[in-house]
């Protein structure tokens, strides 16, 4: 299945989607319909107030994801993903307007980010034991880590726009991508854009670590989300948030690890050195207008941990959430745009 599983934490584990009544508007409470469903290795839960249709809804909204998943995957043989893993330099591979839409916000993160999200590490990522190969019995050796850091790079991919449509192109052989840190937030965004088609207007959609809420303007209560406090042993709120028409996309570093030697391996390799993380930023989490947008940021922002993530969270304006740990004790920072959407702000 699709490697969300690697970037992210399952649903319900990073998000816990809470829906409070506002009880000073003493209103009935609406009849919420709650659809659930399993796509790109994580679940998927779509939230809808007075639904009539629900099986008819359930199952679009299950047919477009095997879509997504179809074109995102790399487990999959004849996705767009693997077509083009499979290409040599210089071929094109044909890619429609979503793909050219993922591709170029991966690209524009990568940058944003110095090369800190990086699409084209599947091969350090399956020496560390994280993708298709086994955990490893001993530490990569030097030699094998620089090998895997020249197949990869994102400045080895060109996106091609021209009468002809839209393509994706490699400048090496070896190259290959995988958009696991990006299909969930792709994921939402899309099934988004099918309610909206639908004339659907309020709702809650979560696929992974990754939750979009939408309301009609003239609703005036918003829907709380909370994020968990980022421990492996269960599950309890750190922060509770207020989502009215944005997405919330979480990265964590604190699930999916094993040791090696007695040594904490973190799924998180860092495309600079070919290393997992080892630094003390274990949560991530971004507040967008979109979810890919959300999603394209919070994982790229984790692996360049505290410091440098706070300083390009500043410049660049975004809604930034950081929980650094020391021992057992946490610390949280806010970006200044993340404070507006604190139910207790501080």
């Amino acid at each position: 299945m699709f490697l969300n599983i690697i970037y992210k934490v399952i649903i319900f584990i990073i998000f816990m989607i809470v829906f409070f009544e506002n009880k000073l508007l003493h209103k009935e409470r609406k009849n919420i319909t709650v659809l659930t469903g399993k796509t790109m290795g994580t679940y998927w839960q779509v939230k809808i107030p007075n639904l009539k249709n629900k099986r008819y809804i359930k199952n679009l909204i299950q047919k477009y994801l095997n879509e997504d998943e179809q074109m995102l995957s790399s487990w999959k043989k004849n996705s767009i993903v693997s077509q083009f893993n499979k290409l040599k330099k210089n071929q094109k591979q044909k890619i429609n307007k979503n793909f050219f839409n993922i591709i170029s916000i991966a690209l524009k993160v990568n940058k944003k980010t110095n090369g800190k999200l990086d699409i084209t590490i599947s091969p350090l990522i399956d020496i560390w034991g994280f993708g298709t190969k086994e955990k490893p019995d001993s530490y990569p050796s030097l030699k094998k880590i620089k090998e895997k850091i020249h197949l990869s790079g994102s400045q080895h991919l060109k996106l091609i726009k021209n009468s002809l449509g839209m393509f994706l192109e490699k400048d090496i052989d070896g190259i290959e991508i995988n958009l696991s840190t990006l299909g969930e937030g792709f994921a939402v965004d899309h099934l988004s854009s099918i309610l909206k088609i639908k004339k659907i207007k309020n709702y809650t959609i979560a696929v992974g670590g990754t939750v979009l809420v939408k309301t009609e303007k003239f609703k005036k209560q918003d829907k709380i989300i909370a994020i968990q406090k980022p421990i492996d042993q269960k599950n309890s709120i750190h922060l509770l948030i207020h989502l009215k028409n944005n997405a919330i996309s979480t990265a964590g570093n604190y699930r999916n690890y094993y040791y090696l030697k007695g040594k904490y391996i973190s799924h998180l390799i860092d495309p600079s050195n070919g290393r997992p993380i080892n630094h003390n930023l274990v949560s991530v989490s971004v507040i967008s207008s979109t979810a890919l947008e959300a999603d394209s940021w919070d994982t790229g922002l984790l692996i360049l941990g505290f410091k440098k993530a706070k300083e390009l969270a500043l410049k660049e304006k975004l809604a930034v959430c950081l929980i650094t740990k020391e021992k057992n004790f946490f610390s949280t920072w806010t970006s200044p745009k993340f404070k507006k959407f604190l139910v207790n702000k501080h």
